[in-house]
């Protein structure tokens, strides 16, 4: 054929429809030449081809540098529909089809586009098979679905119709119209065999298509109505439950039930919905750079929809699909971007121009009422935008474009390539089989290349996992070890991956095993313990490992070593001996030796754990700890001990951490059980064996304490030989925490004095002791002796001591009277406690207490007897003097706040003689010598430099004249205030105004006048009150003005100017004529002109405002008289109701 040209819309539809069904098994050579024919194509000449062929190897180029860019590792890739969008763009230009306006995808590469002008074009395989134009008066085609076998297709229009096509030779099976013409068709989709609409009205419908006796029909049903709220998007998840959206709210649509979700975001924003592919409850919703997923469950009757997930996006979403798996995103930046890990690449499509669906259709036949959600979803909403068979087909007005998942082969070799390892190894751990194999064969080529690569840990953790999972360990251990173990980040890899059981399958060599063990030892000596646990003994040389632990001092390797070998007791006996008793643990330094390798190793050994605190089976755990027990009890009579048991060696090293550890294992077997108590008695006694022999008393103390915590909790069996045991060691050790588990002995069963006297005998030079000993016998005097004995008695023990005495005091004098002899000694141990004791019953004895103690003790003491109101008489004298010698700054507020508690005449004495000199002039006013105590602040205003504190005591020398002159007479007065003047260098101008009141003004305004910062205060002072005072007076006229004019205006053109003259008091109708002032008071024109004096052209003022008055005078016309109102008249007022007819309608 010489000429080619696609063929025409009309020719198409003018052909019978045995050609249209043959269409597809025509040769193309029968097809008419001039009807079929495609653009004509000249031979190329040399020069075209030349070109053709520099620019194909430039494009080569391209996407070789292409390959090497970050861009070529996309997750997606674009194909470029190039036949179908030539005949596309050529049935727009020549058949007058329009532009492209929807489009729908089916499998085995079918295709249908419609058009602006309501013509559908069907492909297959980039072929045009069929055209239909003969729906082109209802507008354009606004929707396109394929069902699922790809056998029917569903056309909508924008007047509302909808067609049911075959889709093979496209002949229209079924019309159906939703609510006549007045809505469009803006999506419709499938439902198993039923088809699903949502029109311009924002209404869903139901299509059920049958075929009754070979008739083809079609019964519509509203599922919901836009009346409810306009519908916007819909997602079918099966024939029964389908998903809603309109610009508020999430609606789920079950069996006739409905139940709905807000949404959030701006409502002008359109959302998107998408059933979830790997979970059918869960539905995908975005609007406004929110998305959520949402978890659907329906039980019976009820339907719950909740939010599972909530992320915020970088865009506005418009589309939401399924793309190989993960959730494709299509957002209002027109970028294609999948969620997870590849989000932030997305892939740019805006150069395929992507066509949107219309909102002119929808005001076409409505005469553009068009609502906001309607609009939105017009606007925004994708026009053509179809998933099928794993690649999203998008409608673009330069043609349609494939997008589908790149494969993870590719991208991995793409990554490899442009030097980002860690991607490519991301992605061939997550894929399998022979060639995915081959590709990490040259990837561990590549990397042993390149060994620096491995200095990143993820890398090398990567690197790791893939020879693991594809079983390449020759590889790993032949080539990479060789060329980058001097990684330290590829061989702390291989480390994690031995800990978590990775090489369990794939075990190395012992070779192997000791050369990581060497490396880790340098790099990580904290991981050599656990890969020695986790890998089996066959990959293991142990003596050549715990040569290396040993020299290494890697104590825990070593444990896990002869764990492995003998169990949790072999790994106990062996570190033993290696527990150096001058380690350097007790000056507070780190741990050398073996020793806290061997409690972690008791304690998962007496755990039932293996090495390494590895987890034994079950059946292992009960003989493990029974070992554990008897390695840890083994002494030198066994002879295989080493000398010292492990739990001697342990509380030699750190008793506190072998007790801590023995707590612990108390709650679990060996302890626990039918021989639990007889156990934990076996180590009591080997406890008690050697405690006697330990040098520290920190030790000793710890073993005390546990064994008697045990002992009186009912753990231990009552044992008299421990019990002795107990007492001999808290003998041996002086400190109060011994002495308070010997009292405790002493008091854990009925107390029985012979034994206490026997104890008090024993417990010589433990005051602590003697003295509870002594409160239990009740020889109370000689207890606070021997408390008092104690050279640094505690918190604990004064608490004790006071909760002792404070009952002892109410019930026994001879109590009372020792307590009041050893008073000064209990203020100095708590003060507080001591006044709360001592407050009414020795209110005589407290002046003495107070003048015996010395300290800040006795300051305490005192402030507690007053806060508590018990505090008077010489006790308070002497307390102020306490005051005085060591705190002189409270003195004033003590005087202040205690007025009338010591006599003013002693205060002043105590003052004068003790100090502070500022606490002098209160005390001479309290004594009523206002005159010396002003005396007194000048003084002290003299003697200072710094200008506020004489601020501050001119203030106080007013507030003292302010308080005194009223009692005084006025001379005396007047002489006060003229000496705190004369004594003061700048008065504050309220000081002036204070004493205005008692001197004479030219005596305040020449102490005024001589500092000239307190004269001009003065003066600016009375300046503001003046003029505050003329601008409120203006502001009173002016607003009664206002009144006034407003109260005129709403009356209706003013007031009747009625009664009396606002000048000479008579009645205004007496004399005429009368002149009225804007305020509507009124005056006689001879009174008003009177009062000017200067004739009749002066201008006449209101007499009672001052305001200028109108010159106009008007003459009052008389008053009418008024009317006499008739008195009320009384009247009968009688009520009649109507005629009320029967149930028979009879009056």
């Amino acid at each position: 054929m010489d000429l080619l040209k696609t063929p025409s819309v009309q020719s198409l539809l003018d052909s019978d429809l045995e050609s249209v069904e043959s269409l597809q098994y025509l040769d193309i050579e029968e097809l008419d030449e001039v009807e079929y024919a495609l653009p004509a194509s000249d031979s190329p000449t040399l020069a075209e081809v030349l070109s053709t062929d520099e620019e194909e190897q430039s494009n080569k180029t391209k996407e070789t540098k292409h390959e090497e860019e970050p861009a070529s590792c996309s997750a997606l890739q674009v194909e470029f529909l190039q036949k179908v969008s030539q005949q596309l763009l050529q049935a727009q230009d020549r058949s007058s089809a329009g532009a492209a306006t929807a489009l729908s995808v089916g499998t085995e590469a079918k295709l249908t586009v419609g058009t602006a002008h309501g013509h559908l074009l069907s492909f297959h395989e980039q072929t045009l098979r069929w055209v239909c134009d003969s729906n082109t008066d209802r507008g354009a085609v606004s929707c396109l679905a394929y069902n699922q076998d790809c056998t029917r297709l569903l056309a909508g229009y924008a007047r509302g119709l909808i067609c049911q096509y075959e889709s093979i030779r496209g002949t229209i099976l079924r019309r159906v119209t939703l609510g006549g013409e007045i809505w469009g068709t803006l999506r419709v989709t499938w439902a198993g065999t039923s088809g699903l609409a949502l029109d311009t009205g924002g209404s869903v419908w139901l299509i059920k298509f049958s075929r009754p006796l070979g008739v083809r029909s079609a019964r519509t049903s509203c599922l919901f109505s836009g009346a409810r709220g306009e519908v916007v998007a819909m997602a079918a998840r099966d024939a029964r439950i389908l998903a809603l959206a309109t610009l508020s709210r999430v609606i789920i649509v079950a069996g006739g039930r409905a139940a709905g979700l807000r949404l959030v975001g701006p409502p002008d924003t359109l959302p998107v919905l998408e059933w979830s592919e790997t979970d059918e409850r869960v539905l995908v919703c975005g609007r406004a750079r929110m998305l959520q997923w949402l978890s659907l469950t329906i039980t019976g009757a009820n339907i719950s929809l909740r939010p599972i997930q909530r992320v915020e996006l970088t865009a506005s979403p418009l589309w939401l699909g399924w793309l190989g798996g993960n959730l494709a995103i299509f957002d209002a930046d027109e970028n294609l971007r999948l969620w997870g890990e590849d989000y932030d690449k997305p892939l740019d499509l805006s150069h395929t121009e992507p066509v949107y669906a219309s909102a002119f259709f929808k005001g076409h036949w409505t005469d553009g009422r068009v609502s906001r959600a309607m609009c939105t979803a017009g606007v925004s909403a994708l026009g053509g935008a179809c998933v099928c068979e794993g690649a999203l087909s998008l409608l673009g007005r330069r043609g349609i474009v494939r997008v589908r998942p790149r494969h993870i082969l590719e991208r991995a070799t793409a990554f490899l390539t442009s030097g980002r390892y860690l991607q490519a190894l991301r992605l061939l751990c997550s894929i399998e089989g022979t060639y995915a194999k081959a590709v990490a064969n040259r990837f561990i080529v590549a990397i042993s290349e390149s060994p620096e690569v491995l200095s990143n840990k993820q890398v090398s953790d990567q690197i790791v996992k893939l020879c693991l999972k594809y079983d390449l360990s020759e590889e790993l251990w032949n080539r990479l070890w060789e060329e980058c173990s001097h990684e330290e980040a590829f061989v702390e890899a291989l480390g994690d991956a031995a800990v978590r059981g990775d090489l369990s399958n794939a075990a190395p060599s012992p070779d192997c095993t000791q050369a990581l063990l060497e490396k880790l030892a340098e790099f990580e000596p904290g991981l050599v313990e656990r890969v020695i646990a986790s890998l089996p003994l066959t990959s293991l040389d142990p003596h050549r490992a715990s040569v290396l632990t040993r020299e290494k001092g890697l104590w825990r390797a070593v444990g896990a070593i002869a764990a492995a070998l003998g169990g949790g007791g072999g790994a106990m006996r062996e570190l033993s001996a290696h527990v150096s008793a001058a380690c350097a643990r007790r000056a507070g330094g780190r741990c050398a030796c073996a020793g806290c390798a061997l409690v972690v190793a008791a304690a998962d050994a007496l755990a039932g754990r293996g090495a390494a605190g590895r987890a034994l089976p079950p059946h292992a755990r009960p003989s493990a700890r029974h070992d554990a027990l008897l390695a840890l009890l083994n002494d030198e009579r066994d002879g295989t001990g080493g000398g010292r048991s492990p739990l001697r060696v342990m509380v030699e090293h750190d008793a506190a951490a072998a007790v801590r550890l023995l707590e612990q294992s108390a709650r679990d077997p060996p302890f626990v059980g039918p021989l639990g108590k007889q156990n934990r008695l076996r180590v009591a006694r080997a406890l008690l064996a050697f405690s006697r022999e330990l040098p520290e008393t920190e030790d000793r103390v710890e073993i005390l304490e546990f064994l008697t915590t045990q002992l009186n909790s009912g753990a231990l069996p009552t044992d008299q030989e421990v019990i002795i045991g107990l007492r001999e060691l808290a003998a041996i050790t002086n400190c109060e925490r011994a002495d308070r588990a010997w009292f405790s002995l002493l008091t854990r069963t009925r107390v029985q004095r012979e034994l206490l006297e026997e104890q008090y005998g024993a417990a010589d030079q433990r005051p602590r002791v003697r003295w509870r000993i002594d409160a239990i016998l009740g020889k109370h005097e000689r207890a606070l002796q021997d408390f008092f004995e104690i050279s640094v008695p505690s918190n604990a023990d004064i608490d004790e001591l006071f909760e002792y005495l404070r009952p002892l005091i109410d019930n026994d004098e001879d109590a009372m009277k020792n307590f009041e002899k050893y008073l000064p000694a209990l203020v100095k141990l708590r003060p507080g406690a001591a006044a709360g004791l001592a407050g009414e019953r020795f209110a005589d004895g407290c002046a003495a207490v107070l003048r015996a103690v010395s300290g800040d003790e006795a300051v305490e003491f005192g402030r507690h007897l007053a806060e508590a109101g018990r505090l008077a008489g010489d006790a308070a004298a002497a307390h102020l003097r306490n005051l005085c010698r060591r705190r002189p700054d409270a003195v004033r507020a003590f005087l202040a706040e205690n007025v009338g508690l010591v006599r003013p005449e002693e205060a002043l004495a105590i003052v004068r003689e003790e100090g502070p000199p500022e606490a002098e002039p209160q005390c001479l006013e309290a004594v009523g010598d206002p005159g010396a105590a002003l005396d007194a602040i000048l003084r002290l205003a003299a003697a200072t430099d710094d200008e506020r504190d004489a601020a501050r005591l001119a203030a106080a020398g007013a507030e003292l004249c302010a308080r005194a002159a009223p009692a005084l007479p006025p001379t005396a007065a007047a002489e006060l205030w003229a000496r705190l003047l004369r004594g003061t260098a700048a008065p504050p101008a309220a000081l002036l105004l204070e004493a205005a009141a008692y001197l004479p003004p030219e005596e305040t305004l020449r102490r005024a006048c001589a500092a000239p910062r307190v004269a001009l205060a003065l003066l600016a002072c009375a300046a503001r009150r003046r003029a505050a005072w003329r601008s409120a007076a203006r502001a009173g006229r002016r607003e009664v003005h206002e009144r006034l004019a407003r109260a005129l205006a709403a009356a209706a053109r003013g007031l009747a100017v009625r009664g009396r003259c606002v000048r000479c008091g008579r009645r205004l109708a007496e004399r005429a004529p009368v002149r009225t002032g804007h305020c509507a008071r009124a005056a006689h024109a001879e009174c008003a002109g009177g009062a000017e004096g200067e004739g009749a052209g002066a201008e006449a003022s209101c007499g009672a405002c001052g305001r200028r008055a109108p010159a106009e005078t008007v003459t009052l016309a008389p008053r009418a008289p008024r009317r006499c109102e008739p008195p009320p008249l009384d009247f009968e007022l009688s009520l009649g109701a109507p005629p009320r007819p029967d149930l028979e309608g009879i009056v």
